[in-house]
Order: C-alpha cells, then structure tokens, then sequence
C-alpha cells in the first residue's frame, strides 16, 4: 500500500521549546488557515516552505530519534489541516515508539482535535487574543470580522473539547501594539472559568514573548522590538494572582521558561 504523504516544511531532531518541560522531535507542516501579520512563521504559514513526504519518510526520521526525546510534537502553520495523513503518521508513531504525541493549534478545526484527542499526550492551544473580542482577534490573525467571528465559536469548542487530554497548554504571544495587559488578563479569566471544575488534565497558560525575526510578512512587526521580559513576567504575576486551575509561565529567549506557580 502507497504510503499517504505530508506537506512538510522541515523538522527539528532535538527540541527544548516546543512542549512545555519536555524534548520533542518537532515536525513543521506547511500552510495555515490564519494571516497573522506577526508571524514569525509566515513563509511556512503561506506555504513557501514545502516538500511532499511520505508519511513513512517522517515516520523512519522520528524513530531515528526516538531514543533522545519524550514526545513527537507537530506544529506549523496548521497541522489540522493536514488530519489524515497526521493521523496516520501518530498512529504509526504509536505502534513503533514509546513517544508521547503532541500537536500546536490555532484551535480553528475542533472536529480535528476531536479525531486525533485519543492519540494525543498533549495539545498546546494558541490563543490569540480575547475570545470575547472578535475585533481584536480579527486584527492579531488578519483575518475579516466575519471569518473570525465564526474562528471564535470554533475555538471555544477546541478549548472545551481538549480539556480531555493528559496535559493541555494554553500559550498566550505579547505582541507590543495588538495585545495589552488588559487582553491577556481577559483571556486568563476566560480561561479560567472554561476549565474549573471540567477537567483533571494538568493544565498550563504560557505568556510568550514576541520575538522579530526576519521571516515576519508585515514590515513594521519586523521592526519591533522583543518584547521586555519584565512586561511578560508582571502579566504572569498578575495573572497568577486570580488563577486557581492552571499553571502560570512566561517564555522570553532572555530568561526561558519561568514558572510564577
């Protein structure tokens, strides 16, 4: 039987970064439903970056590396757009490994995450910006006021249906001019009142540092400065002072991951 391919813009063997406390074999696949003018991954949001694997290629580089790390983490772009083929690939990852599995979503295809959720060890949930704000949101993943509005719904599901999974991580991007202390309290509170009570996973909320690296589409994010570590960790601060069912951190390439509680 012909193996099903990837759209795949590269991987990394070892990884520190991409599961929270973890190391990972981390897979980039190619193209994203979102626009965010920010994107420090633009070139394999739009697709620039690609390469048509099998998914048995991918599977042969991820047991090379197996015995050096804990999970296979798959990020993007959007990795749910990729559901049958991704699939196939964690369930031969399953079969062949002792890996834990793990994906990165905008959270825009909770059917996908339904599918995959008994496979998976851990979902990391990019959450953009105040679900409660759909003018906000539109702006930080340039999308219309219509599509977002319908992206909003859809990821309220995401967040609700994850709730299942053995650790879920919540990460939060401070992008100096989109996102205020305000927002991300907003989205702290939202996410705490969505998970008390509703689930036993270990959860985590990690307010990340924005960071402007050359591959960022829109210029004037390309000209910004990092974000300032003392800024992430005063919004973690603040954020742990109300939370109640979930883990605080902030990400900075200054002081890495640091945990507030």
């Amino acid at each position: 039987m012909t193996s099903p391919y990837l759209i795949v813009a590269g991987w990394r063997e070892v990884s520190l970064v991409d599961v929270l406390e973890g190391v990972s074999f981390t897979l980039w696949l190619s193209y994203c439903n979102f626009r965010c003018p920010w994107c420090s991954n633009s070139k394999i949001a739009r697709g620039l970056l690609k390469k048509r694997l099998p998914v048995d290629r991918v599977v042969e580089a991820v047991k090379a590396a197996a015995s050096f790390v804990d999970y296979l983490h798959v990020t993007g772009g959007e990795p749910t757009l990729q559901l049958k083929p991704l699939k196939k690939l964690f369930l031969k990852i399953r079969e062949l490994t002792n890996l834990s599995l793990s994906i990165n979503t905008n959270g825009s295809n909770p059917l996908a995450v339904k599918e995959l959720l008994p496979l998976l060890d851990h979902i990391a949930i990019d959450i953009k910006a105040p679900l409660t704000d759909p003018y906000k949101y539109s702006n930080v993943i340039g999308l219309s006021l219509s599509e977002t509005k319908e992206y909003i719904s859809k990821i309220a599901e995401t967040v609700n249906v994850s709730l299942q999974v053995p650790f879920l991580e919540f990460r939060t991007t401070v992008v100096p001019g989109l996102l205020t202390v305000d927002d991300v309290l907003k989205i702290a509170d939202y996410l705490e009142k969505t998970v008390s009570k509703r689930t036993k996973s270990r959860v985590a909320f990690v307010i990340q540092q924005f960071i402007p690296y050359n591959g960022i589409l829109v210029e004037r994010y390309r000209k910004l400065k990092r974000t300032p570590p003392d800024i992430l960790k005063e919004i973690a601060v603040r954020v742990a002072e109300s939370a109640r069912s979930f883990e605080v951190y902030y990400r900075s390439l200054e002081e890495g991951v640091q945990k507030i509680k």
